[in-house]
């Protein structure tokens, strides 16, 4: 929906050099140089204009006319007023820094293959897979931002699948092209990580440097990277928006039924108990999130920041529901002025009683949506 306003700028963008300022040849001499460059690439995606606020809670959900309250940006993202200056701007910012973290991550995948013996263990190919899965997560979005939907296809070229670092500017391909070179992806992080993710052999609480201590905490932490199931996880979503169900019923069962060494469930569904408990974002359902430091500081955590009305929150649940996510994540305000009830977003409150690892959590994908998918 968004195609029109990047596309002139398209091969600027395009020409972003990865973060890392020293030359390849040294920075990829060890492997830490590959462990810096991929956790330079979460720490970008984090960041306000991608997923930090604006691809999750913020801007993104003004076009989609969830917020009631806006600033003139947000009124005017909720118009589709693509030709106003700041959103532009805001817009353009998104389509430059999802092909950022895109250059980040194929300076590495440019290199690691060259790279092997510099390896210990099987990182090797934990981090490959880590790095293609990102690259494959972000073309995914800006396919869906900035593409066509798959119903509504027409002949000729769409967007750039970005796979090398250059100043040449990058060709837009087909978008049967575009798909196959993230299906491609996607298939080859998961041979990388389907035999060698610690998340296969360890509980996400003993992966946990929050929650045990580590020698080395750089295979730890599971759930903020993009691990074997949140590979699953994101094919399950690409299969189901190209109109392949029982793919993307495969792979979202296989999230589903997780296990961990002891039997237990991997990821299971929030509780009454977990609110209770201060954990509103439901931690146990995360198959990938991203740690915001400072959540607490940011628009959402805010009060009276974000909300919308009785007339939004029926789209989102069926009259009479008991869904606790209606019951628990949205509080309910009466405004005397205009005489009516506002409801405000609390999810990702940070309370003092929290658990630590739903602590300025932003969950990216979770157990509730592998279920809407098994579902559909």
């Amino acid at each position: 929906m968004l195609q029109l306003c990047c596309i002139t700028a398209c091969n600027d963008w395009l020409e972003v050099a990865p973060q890392a300022e020293k030359e390849e040849s040294e920075m990829f001499e060890k492997e830490a140089g590959f462990r810096n460059v991929l956790i330079g690439a979460y720490i970008r995606m984090k960041s306000n204009n991608l997923y930090g606020e604006d691809l999750t809670y913020g801007s993104i959900e003004m076009l989609a006319q969830h917020w009631t309250n806006t600033d003139d940006l947000g009124k005017y993202l909720k118009a589709y007023n693509y030709e106003q200056g700041d959103v532009e701007t805001k817009i353009n910012s998104f389509y430059g820094n999802l092909y950022k973290v895109i250059a980040d991550v194929n300076g590495l995948l440019n290199n690691i293959d060259a790279r092997k013996e510099v390896f210990e263990g099987n990182n090797y190919e934990i981090i490959k897979g880590e790095a293609l899965a990102i690259r494959a997560f972000c073309h995914f979005d800006v396919l869906r931002l900035f593409g066509p939907v798959p119903t509504n296809l027409s002949e000729g070229t769409i967007l750039p699948y970005v796979t090398t670092v250059s100043i040449v500017p990058n060709h837009l391909v087909s978008y049967n092209d575009f798909t196959t070179k993230l299906l491609a992806d996607l298939n080859e992080a998961e041979r990388c990580l389907e035999a060698n993710d610690p998340i296969l052999t360890a509980s996400i609480k003993e992966l946990s440097t929050l929650e045990v201590a580590q020698d080395d905490n750089f295979l730890c932490d599971r759930q903020m990277r993009m691990n074997y199931y949140a590979v699953c996880a994101l094919k399950a979503r690409v299969q189901l928006w190209l109109g392949n169900k029982s793919e993307a019923l495969k792979y979202a069962q296989k999230v589903i039924d997780a296990k961990d060494p002891n039997g237990n469930a991997v990821f299971r569904l929030g509780t009454t108990t977990d609110c209770a408990n201060g954990d509103l974002i439901f931690s146990s359902e995360h198959i990938f999130n991203l740690n915001v430091y400072n959540l607490s500081d940011s628009k959402i955590s805010a009060a009276n920041t974000f909300y919308t009305n009785s007339t939004t929150l029926k789209y989102f649940w069926a009259s009479g529901t008991t869904d606790i996510r209606r019951g628990k994540m949205w509080k309910e305000v009466y405004d005397d002025y205009w005489w009516t009830y506002y409801y405000y977003i609390t999810k990702y409150t940070q309370a003092t009683n929290m658990p630590v690892l739903a602590k300025n959590s932003i969950p990216l994908f979770r157990l509730a949506e592998m279920y809407l998918i098994a579902m559909e």
